[in-house]
């Protein structure tokens, strides 16, 4: 019973934290970008222009896929026992509530992204 407890909590912190480290991957990306290619204002506002709301969230949901892989890797390697089954089970939970949440904010993200990339045109 104990077990089963451990492993929905680690699931739970685990889903929440690769959301977390999603936009902690995406921040580092930009700073690399910006270091790497000396981004300019009008540079930032071309490529975020060229991207769009779309390549935004592609990268949002790539990088948490990314997050998610590492942890369910870490959690299988030092919690499971090498047990793939409990990891392929976190991806699916993972993909369950990414989907989840889209559904019900959809709305909401796609009016921020709008607002934000409308302001950005002016």
């Amino acid at each position: 019973m104990l077990f089963i407890l451990g492993t929905l909590l680690l699931f739970i912190i685990s889903i929440r934290l690769s959301a977390v480290l999603s936009v902690g991957f995406l921040m580092l990306h930009f700073k690399v970008k910006r270091h790497l290619q000396k981004m300019t204002e009008e540079k930032w506002q071309e490529y975020f222009h060229k991207i769009g709301s779309k390549g935004v969230f592609f990268r949002i949901i790539g990088y948490y896929w990314m997050a998610l892989l590492l942890l369910a890797y870490w959690n299988m390697i030092y919690f499971w026992n090498d047990s793939a089954p409990y990891a392929i089970t976190l991806l699916l939970a993972g993909a369950f509530h990414l989907f989840y949440k889209y559904r019900t904010k959809k709305q909401q993200f796609q009016k921020i992204m709008k607002q934000q990339f409308d302001s950005s045109d002016e």
